[in-house]
């Protein structure tokens, strides 16, 4: 599930290029950008992860597979909410033991995020964000309560939107449903990433980043880097498709990630 949470609870601070190039949904790392009002998107995510790791010589291999739908729209000029529902499907197995599967929807996550100031060809803007105990915690599936945290935003851009750079810095906290003390209820997370237009309407983009282990027995930070690309087809869809290494061992070692964006 450390893979799932970290997708759906992660809160970022995020340093991010103001204008035309703004960090699509590929990116871990958000942007500054929010909807205009009374325009939606629809946002379609799908990852398929794979990780192996051994422990006292017990070999165990997972592979998550897991889709997201996410709605945003303008509220007001700088102001936009959006919801996110994800749904999850884990196979794990060991070489001593039997196949495991975790199956169905997880917690739902509303934001809104309000873009208040701009400074020096900045934009700066803050995403409160919450989640929602919609999962089935006996499935492993929810944490079994409400989540809440908060994200500050900063976009910067260079050369008419041609590059744009990303950073995010941000914190959760988690309150448990059951707590026995083994997991940290403080997590934060920092990443950094960029995005080139190298033709008209594909753009390149990178990500790099990390938080903090919700594991108390273990100090090493999940690490991950991200590769991929951006398609604008046309003013109203988009598609994307990339690749995620984890870095270090808490992290998933490679996850294939691909969408696509419905704009109306």
């Amino acid at each position: 599930m450390s893979a799932l949470r970290s997708t759906t609870l992660a809160l970022s601070f995020t340093l991010v290029t103001a204008g035309t190039v703004l960090a699509g949904p590929l990116l871990a790392t958000d942007d500054a950008g929010t909807v205009d009002f009374g325009k939606v998107e629809i946002e379609l995510n799908s990852s398929y992860g794979y990780d192996k790791h051994t422990v006292d010589g017990s070999t165990t291999k997972t592979t998550t597979a897991d889709g997201e739908v996410k709605i945003t729209t303008g509220l007001f000029k700088d102001l936009g909410i959006s919801l996110a529902i994800p749904y999850l499907f884990n196979e794990r197995s060991n070489v001593d033991s039997d196949i495991s599967n975790v199956d169905g929807f997880g917690d739902m996550t509303l934001e809104v995020k309000y873009r208040f100031a701009e400074l020096a060809g900045i934009n700066l803007a803050i995403k409160p964000s919450v989640i929602v105990p919609t999962g089935k915690y006996s499935a492993d599936l929810s944490e079994g309560r409400w989540q809440f945290g908060s994200t500050l935003i900063a976009t910067k851009e260079f050369e008419d939107g041609t590059y744009a750079l990303h950073a995010n810095l941000g914190y959760e906290y988690h309150h448990y449903r059951e707590d026995d003390g083994s997991q940290r209820r403080n997590l934060w997370s920092g990443s950094i990433a960029g995005e080139a237009e190298v033709a008209k309407g594909l753009f390149a983009v990178a990500d790099f980043g990390l938080a903090t282990n919700p594991d108390k027995t273990s100090n090493e930070l999940p690490v991950y880097a991200l590769t991929g690309l951006r398609y604008e087809i046309n003013d109203h869809l988009d598609i994307d498709a990339g690749i995620k290494f984890g870095l270090t061992r808490p992290e998933t070692d490679v996850t294939a990630l691909y969408g696509l964006v419905l704009k109306f």
